[in-house]
């Protein structure tokens, strides 16, 4: 696995009551849940309670919850994708994993809000659990700085 870490920074000139939404696939809960937590940890820890949590049931369904969020709601400041794919013995992983994260591009050229791909795609579970860490909530706070300086 690659070694880079994201550095984290000051997100005090943040608004802390902006509203951030994380949507979590259900499959594969046993990893996600952790995938969930980790994020919304770092958010609370720099701050940020407006946090909304939704569930679907899988990473097919994240965008299409995404854009429906969206549509109904000029308040979200970030949004967060979260999921766990894990290759099995068919093509159908190729097939999650790239319409997922071209569901999450398209929705994000749509709305002027950070959605931040949160989707793991891994061959194994080692992977994922390598991979469980709080990138994207750290990720997004820093997309959602430069969306601001704009």
């Amino acid at each position: 696995m690659s070694e880079y870490k994201l550095k984290n920074e000051d997100f005090s000139d943040l608004d802390k009551q902006s509203k951030i939404v994380i949507i979590t696939s259900e499959f594969n809960e046993n990893f996600t849940l952790d995938l969930e937590w980790e994020n919304k940890k770092f958010l609370v820890e720099n701050g940020f309670e407006n946090i909304e949590t939704y569930k679907v049931p899988g990473a097919l369904e994240i965008p299409g919850f995404a854009n429906k969020l969206l549509s109904q709601s000029n308040d979200i400041a970030l949004v967060l994708c979260l999921g766990v794919v894990i290759k099995g013995g068919t093509p159908h992983f190729d097939y999650v994993c790239a319409e997922s994260a071209r569901g999450i591009m398209n929705i994000s050229m749509k709305y002027n809000t950070p959605i931040m791909n949160g989707i793991l795609t891994c061959y194994t579970e080692e992977q994922v659990i390598e991979r469980i860490t709080n990138t994207y909530a750290m990720s997004g706070l820093k997309t959602l700085k430069q969306y601001n300086q704009l």
